[in-house]
């Protein structure tokens, strides 16, 4: 599937996959994922990349969540709870 995603370009090339880029400078982030989601380990590693390039960044890994399930049914506890995350986030971070 990354092949088909990349359509024949490098898979290595930053505008594919965010791990291989320069992250320093870059704003605070929050990433959000799930325990089952197909890409958690890859989040793992641009959280780790955010991190060594100095960047303030907050990792939350989310129990039986699949990719972007918190945006789907914000009556689901879960993602209730991942948009109190974000919401903490941006609160913190945009002064309120």
């Amino acid at each position: 599937t990354a092949f088909l995603y990349a359509n024949g370009r490098d898979l290595k090339d930053p505008l594919l996959s965010p791990v291989y880029g320069d992250m320093h400078g870059f704003p605070p982030a929050i990433l959000t994922t799930g325990t089952r989601d197909l890409l958690l380990s890859n989040t793992v590693r641009v959280h780790q990349k955010l991190q060594q390039s100095g960047v303030d960044a907050q990792l939350e890994v989310f129990d039986g969540m699949s990719h972007a399930q918190y945006q789907i049914d914000d009556r689901v506890p879960e993602d209730r709870a991942a948009f109190a995350e974000i919401t903490q986030f941006f609160d913190k971070h945009l002064g309120h």
